[in-house]
């Protein structure tokens, strides 16, 4: 059986929990429901929503919405749902890119090796500059229900921390953010919640957390009903060990 592999934002919720009861709960609350379609096609389509350089080519012509968003909806496969969700977070970062005049410009970031046999990717690609500087954005397009407190933040920032700017010393100083998106109507601007005095976790914090989630998760897994467990219907531990 090949286990379920989590979302970033979701898996930073999760990381945020004390193991135990609390993670386990959150984790059993998820089997029930989980998730039946994604913010893939909007994040595939970031560069061209915000306008992303190249240090090769330099500035390019900003790419109309209209394109943007027949391609984001080109992308979608999980129906309306889907297409509405995606295009419409699209079209809020689409306005305030340009209403806040930011620059952006793409980076290869590629992914962070963490837990077991995972990785994780809390960027997209790409720096953005504002009036202050640069900042290393990762997008949380869920609407009300994504990184909403302090202890989800941090995992984050911390994941950006040991990944973009420990290995990169020309932004080792740039700023650490995660870009929010309201609930409302697609005309808001998104929000901005940029990493100020919280602590950063090690990288053997962080491994050890994502490895604790999963680890529970397996467990959670393996858990059957009564009924279940009566007709030998266990098939064991989905995850080896």
């Amino acid at each position: 059986m090949k286990i379920h592999r989590f979302s970033e934002i979701d898996l930073a919720r999760f990381a945020a929990l004390p193991p135990g009861p609390a993670l386990e709960q959150a984790l059993r609350t998820y089997k029930t429901g989980g998730g039946s379609w994604s913010y893939n096609p909007v994040r595939e389509s970031t560069s061209d929503i915000v306008a992303a350089s190249t240090p090769l080519l330099g500035e390019i012509e900003s790419v109309p919405w209209k394109k943007i968003e027949a391609q984001i909806t080109a992308a979608c496969r999980r129906g309306d749902t889907q297409v509405v969700s995606n295009v419409g977070v699209g079209k809020v970062l689409y306005d305030s890119a340009r209403q806040n005049g930011w620059k952006a410009i793409k980076l290869p970031m590629g992914r962070l090796p963490i837990g077991i046999s995972e990785s994780v990717r809390y960027w997209s690609d790409i720096l953005l500059v504002d009036e202050i500087g640069v900042f290393i954005p990762f997008f949380d397009h869920r609407r009300g229900q994504g990184l909403s407190n302090s202890p989800c933040r941090q995992i984050v920032y911390s994941m950006q921390h040991v990944w973009v700017r420990e290995r990169h010393p020309d932004i080792a100083h740039a700023r650490l953010a995660v870009i929010r998106f309201p609930e409302g109507k697609a005309g808001r601007r998104v929000k901005i919640e940029f990493h100020v005095e919280a602590d950063l976790l090690s990288y053997e914090e962080l491994d050890h957390r994502i490895r604790t989630v999963y680890e529970t998760w397996a467990r959670v897994l393996m858990e059957r009903p009564l009924d279940g467990r009566r007709t030998g219907t266990d098939k064991g531990n989905p995850m080896g060990f």
